[in-house]
């Protein structure tokens, strides 16, 4: 969506500066938003142009150009927690999110097998429809534009992409795996995790029995009367909840080894001439984390190109730039780029490294080529070290039923302890 020049400063930002791309401008926006953070709680399902309600820091931390802690302990140290409560719950359902799906890896593998098996035997018109409202070119006006903001820009304030789910699934009866397909990629802050679960809620798979539908009232409520005037209206008739199916019960939480023992730990790779740092796109800030004191080799960059958006192409770009050349000041290391998993053992070939150590990454498609390359790792004599951070350690088996289950006593622990509530 284009930026409205009636909307005040904000807007007038150029729509990629709006998303820091680097660890410095994300924790320059950090600081900026943490004044204004007492106010989230009421203001944050607004719709507003520009979205100055919100913290626009979803990619970064998705990408951890900063880390959730960073995030939590900045409010704790600024503010009471009463007074950043929900904001701080708000970053604890990413991290819920990742640890539930952590424990039921199969509900990924479903989506992507599911999303696959739909597009092969998709009814044309079912395909024309969804083409359509991928476009903006659909009933709803306000849908329309939503869709192309999304599109233009890598983004869309949390409250729209409900609506837009709701009318996805439940107005024009398409199937949720393949407008979760489409958010997860167009987004900026694209994650397996909460993407695909978040769909799977609103059509009435996530929690047996509630859905999220999409009603002009509550879009008059919430969205920016010049939102909807400039769109040209709402156009959104009343629909009851499309069928979800027979979905089996959720499966039981089974958490992989490494989080049923030890907690996490730093590296135990240490210094030496034949180890290399994977570098990725789940965890761009390896230098804050158990690898900090790793003297690699080399820096090995896994980077594979990013089709079908432009602006999360641009901003992943920017992103990885900067997580390279901050990696190669820490580590003391040069930085060798890889456009897939296939050419990691090449460059490991040809500079005699043995070890390969790497942040763990969450349930995903780089979790999905780590494992192969994992097997492949043996055969060509090389050991792969998995680091996982203590935050993840720490959150990872906790997700075990309902969010609240898992979120209020935490938030009890917040109130007495604050900051000694965090894992370190």
């Amino acid at each position: 969506m284009p930026p409205d020049p009636g909307a005040g400063a904000e807007s007038r930002i150029p729509w990629l500066e709006r998303f820091p791309a680097s660890r410095s401008a994300a924790l320059a926006r950090l600081c900026e938003f943490v004044e204004r953070a007492p106010n989230y709680a009421a203001q944050r399902n607004h719709v507003l142009p520009g979205h100055p309600n919100v913290s626009r820091l979803s990619a970064a931390i998705r990408h951890r150009l900063i880390t959730e802690r960073e995030v939590i302990e900045a409010m704790l140290r600024r503010h009471p927690f009463a007074r950043v409560e929900k904001f701080v719950q708000e970053v604890l359902w990413r991290t819920y999110w990742k640890s539930w799906l952590a424990a039921r890896p199969g509900v990924w593998r479903d989506w992507r097998r599911d999303t696959a098996a739909l597009k092969d035997k998709l009814d044309p018109s079912v395909a024309a429809t969804a083409a359509v409202a991928k476009s903006g070119r659909a009933g709803s006006p306000i849908m329309n534009l939503f869709a192309r903001e999304l599109i233009e820009t890598g983004y869309l304030h949390n409250h729209a992409r409900m609506w837009w789910a709701g009318w996805w699934v439940h107005h024009l009866r398409l199937p949720w795996q393949l407008g979760a397909e489409h958010f997860y990629q167009h987004l900026l802050d694209a994650d397996p995790a909460s993407n695909t679960l978040s769909w799977r809620w609103v059509a009435g798979l996530q929690t047996p029995g509630k859905t999220y539908l999409a009603r002009e009232a509550n879009l008059r409520k919430f969205c920016a009367p010049e939102l909807i005037a400039r769109a040209g209206g709402i156009g959104l008739d009343p629909a009851d909840p499309a069928p979800p199916g027979a979905p089996a019960a959720p499966p039981e939480p089974s958490l992989p080894p490494s989080l049923r023992t030890a907690p996490g730990r730093p590296c135990s790779a240490g210094c030496h001439e034949r180890c290399a740092l994977l570098l990725h796109d789940e965890d761009m800030s390896p230098e804050t984390s158990g690898a900090r004191d790793l003297r690699p080799a080399l820096i090995i960059q896994l980077g594979p190109p990013v089709h079908g958006s432009g602006p999360r192409a641009a901003w992943l770009e920017r992103a990885r730039a900067d997580a390279a050349e901050r990696a190669a000041a820490h580590f003391r290391a040069a930085v060798r780029r890889c456009n897939s998993a296939g050419q990691v053992f090449p460059i490991c070939r040809e500079r005699g490294i043995v070890t390969l150590v790497t942040l763990q990454p969450d349930v995903g498609p780089l979790a999905d080529a780590l494992a192969q390359l994992e097997t492949d790792a043996e055969a060509e004599g090389i050991r792969i070290e998995c680091i996982r951070r203590q935050w993840d350690q720490a959150f990872l088996p906790l997700a075990k039923r309902g969010f609240f289950s898992f979120w209020m006593p935490l938030r009890e622990r917040l109130r007495r302890e604050g900051l000694g509530a965090i894992p370190a």
